[in-house]
């Protein structure tokens, strides 16, 4: 063999193993950010969602990954603050170079947080922001924050009926967060709650953060309702809860979506008996891509899913899903691919439940309600 063509040999594979090792370092790698409450006082709900969150990326990379890698996903605590929030997810776009976000919980700092993502073209899928006010802020065939389940109107309305019917409840009083998920939750539930033929007689407000309720539920207590809604977190749900036992307020306690969770029912002990709440999950769903999910969770973490962990495994297993279609870590093309997946289960809602989102980023499917029965709480069926 001539000395040349053994040289070209060599020089040809050395380009091929180079191009090799080029390729493998230079692969590109789905990088997804996360913003959260992980402190202050939403951060029981945040701590859940970050559960579920992680447990999407292990399950995916256990399958292989995205693009032949690992998907590598950017943690950032917002507190629950705009402010600290619009930080957060600057450093993720900017610094960390994440194509897709899961975030966050709470409304006012989704807020704020979509608008930074829509300026950087980037897409947030909701883990936990319910106000309907964040969606509708999207401009309709272009949004850039999506929820995979119903926003506050929706969940008000289905409550409200629910109170009203399934409850048996003819007077509400309301008790509410002066935020713009407590407010804009509390004003659907009373015209929803009015227009089924209910009557609210007092609409309470106290500041995110407050831990005395002794009084508000005083007055209330001496209006003799049939229930009482609350329309704002967990945290202060559960302080709520168990401050009317306290006072011995004799009448049904409703609580938003934000609620549906074991460890309201830890914080409020005995009080929460009977505390009827508006669900999307229970581990004993019967959405069998739901039921599948609490199997696996409760063999990975050793207890039971709740709501949180169910919303942050959609909204990341979402992300995840739309990157591999769109074929390669793209911002806004896994925005258009979301816009038009409509196949992917959910682990929410009714058995078959799927992410259809509309125009402006909001998926829409019954909303149940469940009854905290001897420490537990009992589906009501779909209906």
């Amino acid at each position: 063999m001539a000395i040349w063509f053994r040289v070209a040999i060599a020089a040809g594979m050395s380009v091929i193993i180079s191009s090799a090792v080029m390729s493998e370092a230079f692969a590109e790698q789905l990088k997804l950010g996360v913003s959260l409450p992980l402190s202050g006082p939403a951060s029981l709900a945040g701590t859940s969602i970050r559960e579920g969150i992680e447990f999407a990326v292990k399950r995916a990379n256990k399958n292989g990954g995205v693009f032949g890698q690992d998907v590598k996903i950017f943690i950032e605590d917002d507190e629950g603050n705009p402010t600290k929030g619009v930080t957060a997810i600057r450093k993720l776009i900017e610094q960390d170079g994440v194509v897709g976000i899961s975030g966050t919980y709470v409304s006012a700092v989704a807020a704020a947080e979509s608008k930074v993502a829509k300026e950087y073209r980037v897409p947030m899928i909701s883990a936990g922001s319910t106000s309907s006010a964040v969606t509708d802020a999207n401009t309709a065939g272009d949004p850039w924050f999506f929820r995979a389940f119903p926003g506050s109107n929706t969940q008000a309305k289905q409550t409200a009926v629910d109170t009203l019917t399934k409850l048996n409840a003819k007077t509400v009083a309301v008790l509410y967060e002066n935020s713009i998920y407590g407010k804009s939750l509390a004003d659907d539930f009373k015209a929803n709650y009015q227009a089924a033929g209910g009557k609210v007689i007092a609409m309470e407000a106290y500041n995110p953060g407050d831990k005395d309720f002794y009084s508000s539920l005083t007055n209330i207590r001496a209006q003799s309702p049939s229930a009482v809604y609350i329309a704002g977190l967990m945290d202060s749900g559960a302080q709520i809860i168990r401050q009317a036992g306290e006072l011995g307020v004799q009448t049904r306690i409703v609580g938003s979506g934000s609620m549906m969770s074991d460890k309201l029912i830890e914080l409020a002990g005995p009080a929460s008996e009977g505390f009827a709440v508006s669900s999307m999950f229970e581990p004993r769903t019967p959405n069998r891509h739901g039921a599948e999910f609490a199997k696996e969770f409760r063999a990975a973490y050793h207890k039971e899913p709740d709501v949180y962990s169910a919303i942050g495994f959609d909204s990341m297993g979402l992300l995840i899903e739309a990157a591999r279609r769109v074929g390669k870590p793209d911002g806004a093309g896994i925005q258009q691919q979301l816009l038009n997946m409509r196949d992917f289960p959910l682990t929410q809602g009714p058995d078959g439940t799927t992410a259809k989102f509309d125009d402006k980023g909001s998926v829409e499917f019954l909303v149940g309600l469940a009854i905290v029965k001897n420490g537990k709480r009992e589906w009501l069926p779909f209906n």
